[in-house]
């Protein structure tokens, strides 16, 4: 069922914060300490 609303659209992820994929560190620090809610996404 989820993966049939994923695919529908009518799930949505919880996107907190982007980092460009230059700061992939500075992502990665931020999901280490916890800094974060959602989902973080690196963007080209």
């Amino acid at each position: 069922m989820a993966l049939a609303d994923g695919a529908a659209g009518r799930l949505r992820p919880a996107i907190g914060q982007t980092f460009p994929l230059e700061r992939a560190a500075d992502a990665h620090a931020a999901i280490g300490a916890r800094r974060t809610l959602g989902k973080t996404l690196l963007i080209p």
